[in-house]
């Protein structure tokens, strides 16, 4: 039988470059691609009496979105401070520089993600969602499930959140950048189909018809990213995936994903994620 989850034994100790605050129920680490949802799940977080919220000059590589029960905490973007409270949900795209204000003890609900596509850098920050009849059941549903006794506790909790995320990115209070044009959306297909092929900037070149020098620069210009480093993220989420769900040695993991030998994975798994392979799948095996 699981225990029930103490939420006086932790301390919230902020996420910065992490997305791991120390009291929510953690999932994915960074450096991993998106699939087919269009992000990434990091953390989800319920905290009934969340205080001394104050964490200034925030700024991080993830996405959040946060929801508080009871008015008392806000976060500050400039001289401009918005207030956090009921029928108020909030998301914050990455790479935003904000302050996290608060000392009253506040009931929080909080994600803390990834997405495939960057947001439109001219929208007014924090993005403010209103409060749908749908968002209202989910932020009602995610207290009791964050309670929750039993095994499977920790596999609805990842439900839920992937559910309440997949409707909250769909919201159009949420402006995107546009698509990728079609070259870079066909090498973008080509490698998460792929992921263990031979990629390589000239053969990516060729199947974006452009130039080395042209796809390199269209690539970061709309993947916020070197295509080096997005075929990485797309090894080691595959990684992730096969070290989860099947029972392969982390040399045959290697082999799959086109790495030379198990310490290349090993390296580019620990510069991307911050674990090792090996210390992944003890954590994923023990949640």
């Amino acid at each position: 039988m699981s225990k029930v989850p103490c939420f006086g034994a932790r301390r919230n100790v902020g996420a910065y470059e992490r997305p791991f605050s120390g009291v929510g129920e953690e999932f994915e680490p960074l450096g991993i691609a998106p699939g087919a949802t269009g992000f990434v799940l990091h953390e989800a977080g319920y905290w009934p009496n969340d205080r001394y919220w104050n964490f200034p000059n925030v700024y991080s590589p993830f996405w959040r979105a946060m929801y508080d029960y009871k008015a008392g905490h806000a976060v500050r973007f400039g001289g401009r401070v918005t207030p956090l409270g009921p029928g108020r949900l909030f998301v914050i795209p990455n790479h935003q520089r904000f302050d996290c204000l608060g000392d009253p003890p506040v009931p929080s609900l909080w994600f803390a993600f990834s997405c495939a596509r960057s947001a439109d850098p001219r929208q007014p920050m924090p993005i403010r969602v209103p409060l749908t009849p749908v968002l209202r059941a989910f932020v009602d549903e995610f207290p009791h499930v964050f309670r929750a006794r039993g095994p499977d506790r920790r596999a609805r909790i990842r439900r839920l959140s992937e559910s309440f995320l997949l409707y909250l990115l769909g919201r159009p209070e949420i402006r995107w950048q546009p698509p990728a044009p079609g070259p870079i959306a066909r090498v973008v297909a080509a490698v998460n189909e792929r992921p263990g092929e031979g990629w390589r900037n000239p053969g990516l070149a060729r199947l974006a018809c452009m130039s080395e020098d042209g796809f390199i620069r269209a690539f970061r210009k709309w993947m916020n990213r070197t295509p080096a480093r997005y075929v990485a993220e797309v090894r080691i989420r595959e990684a992730c995936r096969m070290m989860t769900e099947t029972d392969r040695s982390i040399d045959a993991v290697a082999d799959a994903l086109g790495f030379p030998d198990r310490f290349c994975l090993s390296r580019v798994f620990k510069r991307l994620t911050g674990f090792s392979p090996a210390r992944y799948r003890r954590s994923r095996r023990r949640g």
